[in-house]
C-alpha cells in the first residue's frame, strides 16, 4: 500500500500506517501521532488508564480535528 497524501504530490512512498479516522494509508512523513485516553468500566475504581495510547491520523483528519 502507498501513502495517499504522497499521491497528491506525485510521489510514491510506502505506507507505514493507516489513518485511524478515514483509513487512508500514510507514510512516516504524513503520519501525525495523537494521544488517546483509554477508558474502562471499573465500578468504583479508576475509569481511565494512566498511560495514553497512540492514535495515528493523516494530515487531512488532523486538520479537521483541530479546526473550529
Amino acid at each position: 500500500m502507498n501513502c495517499f497524501d504522497c499521491r497528491d504530490l506525485d510521489v510514491t512512498a510506502a505506507a507505514v500506517a493507516v489513518c485511524r479516522s478515514c483509513g487512508a494509508g500514510i507514510c512516516d512523513r504524513h503520519a501525525h501521532p495523537h494521544p488517546q485516553v483509554l477508558h474502562r468500566a471499573a465500578g468504583m475504581g479508576a475509569a481511565t488508564r494512566r498511560q495514553a495510547a497512540r492514535r495515528l491520523l493523516c494530515a487531512t483528519c488532523t486538520a479537521a480535528e483541530h479546526s473550529g
